[in-house]
């Protein structure tokens, strides 16, 4: 059935229309009196026009009057749109002012059974996108977004955001363990020094549930085959550089029954996760000799005494493993404190010890032979450059 579009409502069109090119909506309370007394199929068509326009300077502003005036959500804009590219371009402006469309889109992200999964693909995407050109440039956004969209929302609903978050910076880089172990104090100072976003991201939402974001870390991390060591040791030490006492507390619970675990059922790859998490989690200041003092305290309480926790078969089991994580070692300072620190042994279990240090200090030496040759390597430039 046809409908014939009035002189009223002709003159709502023309409204928006005009307010499209516009950076700055004067009169919002003009357009708004325009909508109150729109009849539900008028509220449609006005709709329908809105999503046939080209996006311009003020389409975000009337769009949060239409979606205001219960005429035309972000949700439903989104699913309107065909083009790919055009919607990402759309998103950016979400992101950047008017957030309560943002949060609309990411309330029916998470709660419309039936688009769920569409609008949830298309912000995965757009949240990809803005992270990715933060590491280029910071000040592309401050994501004040998140503040809007966790505000007096249902904790599931906090939970969520957290997850999708982390799950999108996660996937920013990925490497093998290997790597990890090689990159860890680089990463680790990038994080502190040149990356921004991720303290923001911190500081406007993961705080609002910090254990329940730690959590998620070390559940993602422990899938078999992780390669997202990156962002995990950044977003791991941004959370324990500034957590309640209770969330460290939960982290180091965390970390004593890991080992536990991997005592009961081992695994080297379990056990080079341990090292590295907690690595990350001790690293928590500005001081680098304090970060690996906490790191050995961590060492000698849990590796050193863990005679009188563990089982002799268990206590075998850790030095076993432990000696095959050794050749991942790339840390001078860490592997140190493995080449140092006396572990108490069981009965008969003191040659296995003395097997595990003796290649924690070849490991060591190692280390330190290849830093030596690089720096006399880079002195040797230097003279030729000089002459």
């Amino acid at each position: 059935m046809g409908y014939e579009v009035g002189e009223s409502l002709k003159v709502v069109f023309q409204a928006i229309e005009e307010r499209f090119s516009k950076p700055i909506l004067y009169d919002q309370y003009g357009l708004e009196m325009l909508l109150r007394n729109l009849s539900p199929i008028e509220q449609l068509l006005v709709a329908r026009n809105f999503c046939k326009l080209p996006w311009n300077i003020g389409s975000l502003r009337v769009l949060a009057v239409l979606q205001a005036s219960n005429v035309l959500t972000a949700s439903n804009y989104v699913l309107s749109q065909e083009n790919v590219e055009e919607l990402q371009f759309i998103l950016n402006d979400f992101l950047e002012a008017e957030f309560e469309i943002i949060r609309e889109l990411f309330v029916a992200a998470h709660y419309d059974k039936n688009n769920g999964i569409r609008l949830n693909d298309v912000l995965d995407e757009c949240l990809r996108s803005l992270y990715t050109d933060l590491l280029q440039n910071p000040k592309v956004n401050d994501l004040k977004y998140l503040n809007s969209i966790t505000k007096h929302a249902p904790s599931d609903f906090v939970i969520s955001m957290i997850q999708k978050h982390i799950r999108i910076v996660l996937e920013l880089h990925k490497s093998n363990t290997k790597s990890a172990f090689a990159s860890f104090t680089n990463w680790i100072n990038e994080g502190v020094d040149k990356i921004h976003f991720t303290k923001r991201l911190y500081n406007n939402l993961l705080r609002c549930s910090e254990q329940e974001a730690v959590s998620y870390l070390f559940k993602l991390s422990t899938f078999e085959h992780f390669k997202e060591w990156k962002f995990y040791f950044i977003l791991l030490q941004t959370i324990a550089s500034n957590c309640t006492h209770e969330s460290a507390a939960s982290m180091r619970k965390f970390f004593k029954a890991r080992l536990v675990e991997i005592a009961a059922i081992p695994s080297r790859d379990a056990m080079l996760h341990l090292l590295l998490s907690v690595r990350a989690a001790t690293a928590t200041t500005m001081d680098i000799d304090k970060n690996i003092t906490a790191y050995a305290d961590w060492y000698k309480q849990n590796i050193s005494d863990m005679k009188f926790v563990l089982k002799v078969e268990e206590f075998q089991t850790i030095i076993d493993l432990l000696e095959q994580c050794v050749p991942y070692e790339a840390a001078e300072d860490y592997i140190e404190i493995h080449a140092t620190f006396a572990i108490s042994p069981h009965v008969h279990c003191g040659k296995l010890v003395q097997s595990y240090k003796s290649k924690c200090k070849m490991q060591l030496a190692k280390i330190k032979a290849a830093t030596k040759g690089c720096n006399e390597n880079d002195k040797s430039i230097l003279i030729e450059d000089s002459e």
